[in-house]
């Protein structure tokens, strides 16, 4: 015998409004004493989704309340299918949301080993296109090269008077890192796990971040499997949006 299930617009609606609920109170542990509309004002700081569908979400709480009516929510009305299906994207992305490396893809990472010197550091950074390269020693990521340090340290050596040419030609990065630690607040260094969500929560509190690094767990240990930089910010946001 074949179970009917019962897809209609309000139960659908009525599921994922349920399934937001229950996820959002798991997620952040807030009790189940607040409402809808207390639980989505409070996330809407912690979750660059719900923060976009706030508005939304207050007035599909509403909407809850004229779909169903009475002890054991009696549907008298059915909501518009546009409105359903934001609700279930919202609800899908909340449940199970995407990661970073799902959406993104893995893409070869342009690093620096550490026994380069200044110039060769320069000479792949002009290559590659890229301002900032991961710094690995072996196989372990030891800081980042950021060209704001660099351009510190190429000012001091000018202002001692001494030879930039002999600078850039015998200063490896180790020893440039050495003297100028990259701030450990320039990159963060994550597991392949780390959802798109998380990723655009760490470049909006931590507003020096110039980088994410992404390996299998999150180790410095293992191996650059993708970089986040924030230029990908706006397409992980698009992502986020059609998923």
């Amino acid at each position: 015998m074949t179970t009917k299930v019962d897809t209609t617009p309000a139960k659908r609606f009525i599921n994922a409004y349920n399934q937001i609920d229950y996820a959002l109170r798991t997620q952040y542990n807030f009790k189940s004493n607040i409402s809808f509309t207390d639980l989505i004002r409070r996330c809407s700081s912690l979750n660059t989704l719900i923060k976009a569908h706030e508005d939304d979400l207050i007035s599909f709480a509403r909407l809850r309340n004229a779909i169903v009516h009475g002890v054991g929510d009696y549907i008298v009305a059915e909501p518009h299918e546009e409105v359903v299906a934001v609700m279930e994207r919202i609800s899908r992305i909340i449940t199970t949301p995407p990661t970073a490396i799902e959406a993104l893809g893995r893409k070869p990472v342009a690093i620096i080993k550490s026994s380069a010197t200044l110039r060769e550091w320069l000479i792949e950074k002009n290559n590659v296109g890229f301002s900032n390269l991961p710094v690995y020693k072996g196989n372990t990521l030891i800081g980042l090269m950021h060209w704001r340090q660099y351009f510190v340290a190429i000012g001091n050596v000018i202002v001692e008077k001494r030879s930039v040419d002999e600078y850039l030609n015998h200063t490896t990065v180790e020893e440039f890192l050495r003297d100028n630690p990259s701030p450990h607040e320039l990159y963060c260094l994550v597991s392949e796990k780390i959802t798109i969500e998380n990723v655009l929560k760490l470049f909006d509190t931590k507003r020096k971040l110039v980088c994410v690094i992404i390996t299998k767990t999150g180790h410095a240990m293992e191996s650059p499997l993708r970089i986040i930089t924030s230029a990908d910010v706006m397409d992980l946001m698009r992502i986020l949006e059609s998923f």
